[in-house]
């Protein structure tokens, strides 16, 4: 667990709150929301944003702010430290200090746009980091690749019936590889890794002003979002291994993206499409 102690300090958290703008307010933390004692509120237009020292994960805190009417659309949480994260399949997230954590409430309709959805957030968070830079792409259904090294990932969620979007970004520094990505041959990276600085709020500030931006548009316009994939999806005509697929597991080629978000690989039995599952280049 990373608490204040751990290199969190509240000297960071006020250069946030600069940089962020507004007027911002200790939160009463009712209810044991899973963070720790300070957790910073701040109201802009109709959106509420939080700050948090250390939570469980941003995910969760934002699905307690929720149950309690404090957490309308487009209000977000962002957090120093977590030390519950979790991403895709209920696995753990490693959360190292300095990176990014965030989770934010989504609008009413984007739950149309069904396996899409996370995808989408996907192509914006190429987009942004394009203009960083960064030729990212995008490993199916929800991790975000630079030189073939996991940077960052996405997970969405409904809770109470309103659908939330958990973005963890490595920026300074990636964890520690395991076992599983070395054997997969997709390790961690981060921003840091190649040569990019930015500070964690002007990062999110970023993610921020393109999720608004065009997310709409692709809610509008779903296929925009099978288009955009078609140039930024990692292992394209590779082979691949395919697992978390019930019959499909194995050996495979990735093919494309379906119209509703699921990927379509070439299997020994023709081209089938999955809309769930993991892949990993196959590499022997």
């Amino acid at each position: 667990m990373h608490g204040m102690n751990d290199g969190i300090s509240n000297k960071e958290m006020t250069r946030w709150q600069e940089y962020l703008g507004g007027k911002w307010d200790l939160f009463s933390n009712e209810g044991n929301l899973g963070t720790s004692e300070s957790l910073w509120v701040s109201r802009k237009e109709n959106m509420i944003r939080y700050l948090a020292c250390d939570c469980t994960s941003t995910m969760d805190v934002s699905a307690s702010l929720l149950k309690q009417n404090r957490f309308p659309q487009w209000s977000w949480i962002l957090s120093e430290a977590q030390n519950q994260g979790r991403g895709q399949l209920g696995r753990s997230w490693i959360s190292m200090p300095g990176n990014l954590f965030a989770t934010i409430r989504l609008p009413q309709n984007a739950g149309t746009l069904g396996n899409l959805l996370p995808l989408a957030l996907g192509v914006v968070l190429v987009e942004v980091m394009a203009e960083l830079g960064l030729p990212a792409e995008i490993k199916w259904p929800n991790d975000i690749l630079v030189g073939r090294t996991k940077v960052g990932g996405i997970l969405v969620e409904e809770r109470y019936g309103k659908s939330l979007a958990g973005i963890g970004i490595n920026v300074h520094k990636g964890p520690e590889a395991d076992f599983f990505s070395q054997s997969f041959k997709i390790i961690p990276g981060s921003f840091q890794t190649f040569g990019v600085k930015i500070s964690v709020p002007h990062l999110w500030m970023r993610i921020e002003l393109f999720l608004k931006h065009r997310l709409a548009a692709f809610i509008s316009h779903p296929g925009h979002v099978v288009e955009r994939l078609g140039k930024c999806l990692a292992f394209k005509n590779e082979p691949i291994i395919v697992t978390h697929a019930g019959p499909w597991n194995g050996p495979a080629t990735l093919v494309d993206i379906s119209a509703t978000g699921g990927l379509i690989i070439r299997t020994a039995r023709g081209d089938q499409m999955i809309d769930r599952g993991q892949i990993s280049p196959r590499v022997f």
